[in-house]
């Protein structure tokens, strides 16, 4: 790392500031002074510190409370900080400063050699906890990036599993997933539930004389006059080969069966004059009754639908 590593220097005496600075004057750090105990703390708080170096006796806050305010802060209190004094010789001075949260002492006058030998020692640990910190940033941007590409991935796995291929609507099991969900809710509020079940007239004729090709491009035509004529709150999908459903909320019957008119008007006017086939579409239409189930009700909408195939095909019938 070739960033200055900064270092802040307390002591009341500018001289004595100037005799530390210029000892460690080469060995690439940024040194900071301060030249009260108050200076001191309000620089801790800006600053992340390799070392301090500060002096013991100081007017008004001495190094003491400096350096046990500066432990008591959990910005501040893995701040290394060494005292730089000439007034606590004896031991029992030497184990308060320990306990206020030094590391270390240095007696002045100070030998030149001794003072870079230790700081040294705190440049080097501050510069691999700096490289460990970047690496750990770093490592959780990988792991944020790798998570938000797995919750995608896991969206996308779980938007395919319950999308048709071909047409890009609900397939059968999401549908009857979301069925289950929608009568659950209606007798849960008591609101009206229609579902429409849907059959492309002679559609093996169309695969039979113009091929699958073109038969899967009519699946398409017909799932995407579905999602340009029903509401954001309705569920299509595609219920196997050429049959279609619809769910429809805070919908009764006699709406419903307007919109499948809608549906197949819309759906005969499709086809072009160079096609050799006309396109219609069966439905059956039917409202969710008290009591009634999920299977059931699809079983009274395939009902409709049967009996609009038998009538002639291309027609809405009520069941």
């Amino acid at each position: 790392m070739n960033e200055k590593v900064p270092i802040l220097i307390v002591d009341d005496l500018p001289q004595n500031i100037m005799a530390l600075q210029e000892v460690i004057a080469d060995m690439g750090f940024d040194v900071i002074t301060a030249q009260s105990g108050n200076d001191a703390l309000r620089l801790s708080l800006k600053n992340d510190f390799a070392l301090i170096l500060m002096d013991v006796q100081m007017p008004g806050m001495n190094g003491f409370e400096v350096a046990r305010l500066i432990r008591a802060n959990p910005k501040t209190n893995h701040f290394p900080i060494i005292f730089v004094t000439a007034g606590m010789k004896d031991l029992l001075g030497q184990i308060k400063g320990y306990e206020t949260g030094a590391v270390d002492y240095l007696m002045k006058p100070f030998e030149p050699v001794i003072l870079r030998s230790k700081v040294q020692v705190f440049k080097e640990l501050y510069q691999q906890r700096k490289v460990i910190e970047h690496f750990y940033n770093n490592l959780e941007q990988i792991v944020e990036k790798r998570t938000m590409e797995l919750k995608e991935a896991n969206e996308t796995i779980s938007r395919l599993a319950a999308t048709d291929e071909l047409t890009g609507l609900s397939n059968r099991r999401s549908f009857n997933d979301g069925l289950s969900a929608a009568v659950s809710a209606t007798r849960r509020h008591h609101y009206p539930l229609s579902m429409i079940m849907i059959d492309l007239d002679h559609f093996k004729k169309i695969n039979d004389t113009c091929g699958h090709s073109e038969g899967d491009e009519v699946l398409k035509l017909f799932a995407n006059l579905l999602r340009e004529m029903i509401r954001a709150e309705d569920t299509a999908a595609r219920w196997g080969g050429e049959e279609f459903v619809v769910i429809l909320p805070h919908t009764g019957c006699e709406a419903a069966a307007a919109l499948a008119e809608r549906i197949r008007v819309g759906f005969e006017m499709k086809v072009g004059d160079d096609v050799p086939y006309k396109l219609s579409a069966s439905f059956g239409v039917v409202q969710l009754q008290e009591g009634e189930n999920r299977d059931n009700l699809i079983r009274r909408a395939d009902d409709a639908l049967y009996r609009a195939k038998n009538f002639g095909r291309n027609q809405v019938v009520i069941g």
